[in-house]
């Protein structure tokens, strides 16, 4: 996973209250939003999903706002239950995208004339040089990360927002990684600091995986404090960070979810918005 960590913030269906006030009657209207939109990273992208495109972006297979059926995106299991929200799904992500691409993101988000009700930002692991000095940069990313929320929320001030860490657990990952032999260990083995694994022999390099997760974990408890910070923003609690991950939920080179894997977040980040 070299250092891939995704941070997802949504934009919880708020605006029941106003719903309301504008005739809507029904449960659907006054619960689930008219309208989504995701900003950030690879995961968001569905980047590398597409087994016949491994090094490209594959938006169908998005867990926020894909429609490969396969995944069953946040899109498509709202689409299920409120018809509304058909073609109203807008994807601002891109792969490779860091902290520093959020207001580009954010801007085209706010300046939708379709205003969503659920924003979906998922970024984070292109914010680690891991250069050994990433301790020094945690307060930096906070603020950026802190900014950006404040702008989206101002931009959509009837929504929520809901920030989600990084898919899946370092062990399950190193595990997932491990079973497929020798060659995929190999694929990220190297001498930098992030590396897990050794070259040739394949062997994790504790102190290096000691590092990883020293690092995944503050960056993501930067990221949480910035939502924090934000008055209509919720953390997910670390729900992404906790999913298990299987051989089959890693896509090309292992560094991003595969179409199962997607589909995996897909399900417990819906759990958590809506039960």
């Amino acid at each position: 996973m070299s250092m891939r960590m995704t941070v997802t913030a949504a934009l919880v269906a708020a605006g029941s209250l106003a719903a309301l006030a504008h005739g809507a009657t029904t449960t659907t209207e006054a619960t689930y939003p008219n309208a989504i939109a995701v900003i950030g990273g690879n995961d968001a992208a569905g980047y590398a999903s597409d087994p016949k495109r491994p090094f490209q972006e594959a938006r169908a297979n998005s867990w926020a706002t894909g429609t490969n059926a396969a995944v069953r995106s946040i899109y498509m299991r709202l689409l299920a239950v409120n018809p509304t929200v058909k073609g109203r799904a807008f994807n601002f992500s891109s792969h490779g995208a860091t902290v520093r691409d959020l207001a580009s993101q954010v801007r085209k988000a706010t300046l939708l004339k379709t205003k969503p009700e659920l924003v979906l930002v998922h970024i984070l692991g292109n914010d680690a040089p891991c250069d050994g000095k990433d301790e020094t940069r945690y307060a930096d990313y906070q603020t950026r990360v802190t900014e950006a929320l404040q702008k989206l929320a101002a931009g959509l001030p009837k929504a929520r927002i809901l920030a989600v860490g990084e898919a899946g657990t370092l062990d399950s990952y190193v595990k997932a990684v491990s079973s497929y032999g020798l060659g995929a260990r190999l694929t990220h083995a190297g001498k930098g600091i992030c590396s897990i694994f050794a070259p040739k022999t394949g062997k994790v390099i504790p102190e290096n995986l000691a590092y990883v997760r020293r690092t995944s974990d503050a960056y993501n408890r930067a990221f949480a404090a910035a939502c924090k910070a934000v008055a209509t923003c919720r953390y997910d609690g670390g729900a992404a960070r906790r999913i298990v991950l299987k051989p089959a939920d890693l896509a090309h080179r292992y560094e991003s979810l595969s179409i199962q894997g997607l589909a995996k977040l897909a399900a417990v980040e819906r759990k958590l918005l809506y039960g």
